[in-house]
């Protein structure tokens, strides 16, 4: 009996990834010889992308006052309803004097046969499409596409996992909690939650109860602007954090939420030895953003680890002399 699962059943034939050629259309490339006819089957376009579907509001929760708000759908067309944890739905809405907006978001529910799902959505003067999804009542209808994305679930199952989430990137990070620790995952997990300030803590019932109900699973909060009298973490993510992690080494990393924050600590954990491939990101803004060189030298000196391979680390100790290319060396006859 497996401790966790995918719900969503592999592709039969596996495929190279599908490119975007068009807003609301995919090609799916072919894998055989070159060319194809125009008529060829292989070549066909798959409208996978369309915003068609549709969902009614079936609740509504104002979670903090300072704009983040709960909403669930129950989905009311009569297509397929799968999904993973990390899966998004794409919503596009007309809005008077914005025009036509559409953007990804991630599922914050679990995996269910209900038909339903539930969105975390910060509302922002500049996003006109939140501000739209927050004024929404129980009944209305909107229009989506999806779902889609990649999963969360890890392929190790022995590995600890540590989630680290700012802001409204907790959404699919308790839909994967809840979903894989239910479903027997045993490996400890961590979770480091950043906010600004303590007005925009939510969610603390669900996390307590995972909490109370899971050994395995701890969870902190870190406020970058907390109030005198605040017990938890405090400072940014990438402040707060890398003290806690003595060993760095068996362990998955999650990074959900602000790019600025998924971009220097994945660049960290990589450059202190941990393998890209145990690191998923996943940036809700911020998205092109560069770290100063100086700022991740920083992040870097406030890891405690040392467990794991780093040139940084052996450059330090000056065991790590990086050899010269050959390009760069002198003829010697």
């Amino acid at each position: 009996m497996p401790r966790w699962r995918s719900v969503v059943p592999p592709q039969a034939n596996p495929l190279r990834p599908r490119q975007r050629m068009a807003p609301d259309i995919d090609v799916v490339p072919f894998e055989g010889a070159l060319p194809l006819s125009r008529g060829a089957t292989e070549r066909r376009l798959n409208r996978t992308d369309r915003f068609d579907r549709r969902a009614r509001v079936t609740g509504y929760e104002t979670l903090t006052s300072t704009g983040t708000v709960g909403i669930t759908f129950e989905v009311v067309d009569d297509e397929p309803w799968m999904f993973n944890p990390g899966h998004f739905v794409g919503i596009r809405a007309d809005i008077r004097d914005a025009g036509t907006r559409r953007s990804p978001y991630c599922i914050s529910s679990p995996p269910n046969d209900l038909k339903s799902f539930r969105l975390l959505i910060r509302l922002v003067p500049q996003g006109p499409l939140s501000i739209y999804l927050g004024g929404l009542t129980v009944g209305d209808v909107i229009t989506f596409r999806g779902p889609s994305g990649r999963s969360m679930i890890p392929d190790e199952v022995d590995t600890d996992l540590v989630l680290l989430a700012t802001g409204v990137g907790i959404g699919p990070l308790l839909s994967f909690l809840k979903h894989t620790l239910p479903d027997g995952w045993d490996m400890p997990i961590q979770l480091f939650w950043g906010l600004r300030q303590a007005e925009d803590i939510c969610l603390l019932d669900e996390l307590e109860e995972l909490a109370g109900t899971y050994r395995n699973f701890s969870y902190r909060v870190s406020l970058s602007q907390p109030p005198d009298d605040w017990a938890g973490l405090r400072g940014r993510l990438t402040e707060s954090v890398p003290p806690l992690l003595p060993t760095l080494g068996g362990k998955h990393f999650f990074l959900v939420g602000n790019g600025a924050m998924v971009e220097e600590t994945s660049t960290v954990l990589s450059d202190l030895g941990v393998d890209k491939r145990l690191i998923y990101e996943e940036s809700y803004f911020n998205v092109r953003y560069r770290p100063d060189p100086r700022d991740l030298e920083e992040i870097r000196s406030r890891f405690v680890a040392s467990d794991l391979f780093s040139p940084y680390q052996h450059q330090q100790a000056g065991l790590f002399i990086p050899e010269r290319p050959v390009s760069q060396r002198r003829p010697t006859g």
